[in-house]
């Protein structure tokens, strides 16, 4: 009797488990990233160029723009225009959304 408690228990748990993995795997969108240079930034859009065309990409509050070590303000990125950029951002719904814009630090050159 004890035995046919113990295959119940660990059939309720794998049915639980099972069950809720599918929920997780549906709710978080898969990160993307585009690499190219920087066209333009028209309020909360970016326009990165590519080797495939241009991709259009939205800031949200929560995207996190830097250089190097340094953090970079929205409001400053349009002085970063011709720069080559990553940018990593998740589609939701149709919309690209920047969760990190990487804009490249300068080269040094070797003499």
């Amino acid at each position: 009797m004890l035995r046919t408690y113990r295959i119940a228990a660990a059939a309720c748990v794998a049915t639980f488990a099972l069950s809720t993995t599918g929920f997780a795997a549906t709710a978080r969108p898969k990160a993307r990233a585009v690499v190219g240079t920087l066209q333009k930034v028209e309020g909360r859009t970016i326009i990165v160029q590519t080797s495939k065309g241009a991709e259009t990409v939205q800031l949200v509050s929560a995207s996190w723009i830097h250089r190097g070590a340094e953090t970079i303000q929205p409001a400053s990125l349009p002085s970063y225009a011709g720069q080559r950029v990553k940018v990593r951002y998740v589609d939701l719904d149709g919309e690209k959304q920047a969760q990190t814009v990487t804009v490249a630090s300068a080269r040094i050159s070797k003499k």
